[in-house]
This record gives structure tokens, sequence and C-alpha cells, in this order.
């Protein structure tokens, strides 16, 4: 039996557990920031009763002021979880303290430890010697002094041993270009080129998922190349999201009126994709206009 992972995220202002926390929501841990100390054994008593839940991240920090006891509930939590269905990790996000002036000059917040006593050199230097306590302790060490986002995120699936090659999440939307092209999309795919079941008479009131305009299309050898071409396009840039950890990828097929060739094409492109074992979903926002 898969265990649950239990992951409490801490270390230095800056180091990027805000990023990290994004990270672990895109795969669907359940994450929470900045938990007092002292209600993290509560906290986790009662989110494990849910068993809607498989996953949980969050963070407790020098934001408390409270790194002694920090350390001391990791001890007790450790000895709570070492058995049963849950795994517990400490996670430990560092940097250099030159990139976490940085950081914070840029982004114009104060240090939780700067006062009009303490410049941010003298925060982040007293951060370094208060929170070593429980990096010597920690599961996880990061050091994200030169870690760009991306990197991160590889990271992160690195070490906790997600494979994410089929949970990229692909969602299909047939639309007419006259209804205005959705605002979300990441490709978007015109195929207007293609004959236009429209003009005949006895396919006007149909739409692309019945078998009279699926025939009228299918007659067309472009639409059969169209239809291979983006199958074979979406596959790969499936795999590359995938590697990069990339969670969704929304992908519009439009037509004049979104009624007809948008949807056949949609339609097609969704059962090869379903039928290779992908996450995906289909949408025809104007089908019935």
């Amino acid at each position: 039996m898969k265990k649950r992972k239990i992951l409490l995220i801490t270390g230095l202002s800056g180091a990027g557990k805000t990023t990290i926390l994004k990270i672990l929501e895109d795969i669907n841990f359940y994450t929470i920031d900045n938990i007092p100390p002292h209600l993290i054994k509560e906290f986790l008593i009662m989110i494990l009763k849910s068993s809607d839940i498989e996953n949980i991240a969050f963070v407790s920090d020098i934001r408390w002021k409270d790194p002694k006891r920090l350390k001391d509930e990791i001890i007790k939590i450790r000895k709570t979880f070492k058995k049963g269905d849950n795994e517990f990790k400490v996670m430990f996000l560092d940097s250099s303290v030159e990139t976490i002036k940085i950081r914070f000059l840029k982004s114009r917040r104060s240090h939780p430890l700067q006062n009009e006593n303490n410049s941010l050199e003298k925060a982040i230097d007293k951060e370094v010697e208060l929170m070593t306590p429980i990096k010597e302790i920690s599961d996880i060490i990061i050091d994200t002094t030169n870690l760009e986002p991306l990197k991160f995120r590889e990271k992160i699936f690195e070490i906790l041993e997600e494979n994410k090659e089929n949970d990229t999440k692909i969602k299909i939307i047939s639309f007419g270009f006259k209804y205005s092209v959705p605002n979300d999309l990441d490709y978007l795919f015109d195929v207007r080129f293609l004959p236009n079941p429209y003009y005949i008479k006895e396919l006007f009131i149909q739409t692309g998922k019945d078998k009279d305009i699926i025939n009228y299309l299918e007659h067309f050898e472009e639409s059969k190349d169209t239809v291979k071409s983006i199958f074979e396009l979406i596959l790969k840039i499936q795999k590359w999201y995938s590697s990069t950890g990339r969670v969704s990828i929304n992908i519009g097929i439009g037509c004049t009126g979104g009624r007809h060739r948008s949807v056949y094409v949609a339609e097609k492109i969704y059962t090869l994709l379903k039928d290779n074992n992908l996450n995906v979903s289909i949408f025809h926002r104007d089908i019935d206009r």
C-alpha cells in the first residue's frame, strides 16, 4: 500500500517556501502555510482523519519566532508517525545570505526578524543561526541559491519520486471563430481550411459528433491528415510538458461556427489521446449555437 506523504517545509525566509507550496498543490498535495509549531501535532491528527486527503505539505518557520519549539515538535511527530501508513519528512530550504538579501530587496518586503534595531543583513544572519539546529535534523535540504523555477519543480519531483508522465491534464476545446477565441489556450489549431458541411442542406443542422458529418469529412484525405498531424504534435507537447512538471495544456480547435469541423477534429483527437491512456477532457463551447 502506498504511504501518505506528510511534508513539513521549513527553512530560511526568502528561500522559496511559497514557491514549493504552489508546486506541491499542483500535484494534489493538501497545502497550508505558516502553522504555529505548538499546533502542528493537533493539525495533523485532525487532517489525517480525512480519507479524501492523500498527501499533506505545510510550512512552519521563523515567523513564529520559536525555532526551539519547532525542533521539539519535529522530534515528537517523527516518533508518532514512525510506523503506519504515513511517511513524514522534513524539507529544509536553504540559500546563500547574499541571494536572500537580493530577494528581499527586490520584493520590498521586510524580513520576519527585521526591525528598527535589526538591519536586513543582521536579521538574515540571526535566522541562519536560529534555524541551523532544525537544518541539522532535516531529511531533505535544498539549496535554492541558483535554482530557477523550472529546475526547482524538477528537483521536487525527483525528490518525491513523482512520475508525472501521464498526469499532465489535456483539455480539448472546440469553438467558433465568429464567437471569439477562448482566452486561456496554450495552443490553437485553425481547421477552417477543411470542407465545410454547413453549406450542405441535409448536414447543416447536424454537428461534428453525428455520423453523417463524420462520413462526409472523412471522405476528404485532408481531414484524416489534419487529425493525424495534430494528434502527433499533441503527443510530443504532452511529453515535453510532463517532463517539466507542467500540470495542464489547453488546446483549442476552431472553425467558423464551432459546430461541425472543429467538433469533428476535437472528438477524433480526444479519442486518440484517451486510447493512449492520457489524462484528457473535451469541451465543445459553441456546438449548440
